[in-house]
């Protein structure tokens, strides 16, 4: 029985490719580097900004750039995170089918964590998760397990009663690293294909699918 279900958001929660992209590209733009077109952006995030600015500077990459253009992103998303990141259709309904229902639900990204309240509580403002965890100094990045098992230790679960929920193939690799089920969900950034060749325990295509695979 799932007692607990853990939640990916860019991608799984929260459909944030179009503010993601406009701050990249506003931060590239601003010293003359080349932009991209939305659609990237689906492979350049899901591994933290970090990574994220690697992959847009590409051969212009240096760690003094990298350090301005991260900057300058982090100054324009804190003000823009919500311009066009809405919530994913169903999920409000699956959280609080859940509530109702007595499961937890928690959230591990790699987003800085400073942006993670603001969104959560944009789009789902009458929903309560027991954590919410951006990327913790204290922890690696995923798909390093280190944050999901402290999740799982402080919620008082044993990993047998968790499932990860995430949209990447980051996702999968970061739950079974972990030792807990994960159930990819096809409409995020990278689609099913990637979460098939991952090894996702399961996949849907749906909340409504997500919210029967949890009461199973």
């Amino acid at each position: 029985m799932i007692k607990l279900v853990v939640f990916d958001l860019d991608g799984t929660l929260a459909d944030t490719l179009a503010d993601l992209a406009a701050t990249t590209n506003q931060a590239l733009s601003k010293r003359g580097l080349p932009t991209y077109p939305v659609d990237d952006y689906r492979h350049f995030v899901g591994n933290g900004i970090d990574n994220l600015i690697m992959r847009v500077l590409a051969d212009n990459y240096s760690p003094g750039l990298a350090a301005e253009v991260k900057a300058d992103f982090n100054a324009y998303y804190a003000d823009h995170s919500l311009d066009y990141t809405a919530a994913y259709p169903g999920v409000a309904a699956l959280l609080r089918s859940l509530e109702a229902d007595g499961i937890c639900t928690a959230v591990v990204s790699n987003k800085p964590n400073a942006f993670v309240p603001g969104i959560l509580h944009k789009l789902y403002p009458d929903h309560r998760f027991t954590l919410a965890w951006g990327q913790q100094p204290e922890f690696p990045r995923k798909p390093a397990p280190d944050s999901l098992l402290k999740v799982v230790e402080l919620c008082g679960v044993d990993r047998s009663e968790v499932l990860y929920v995430g949209d990447s193939d980051v996702d999968v690799i970061f739950a079974h690293n972990a030792g807990v089920k994960v159930c990819g969900v096809s409409w995020g950034f990278r689609g099913a294909e990637e979460l098939i060749k991952a090894g996702a325990d399961r996949l849907v295509d749906t909340a409504e699918e997500l919210r029967e695979i949890i009461h199973e």
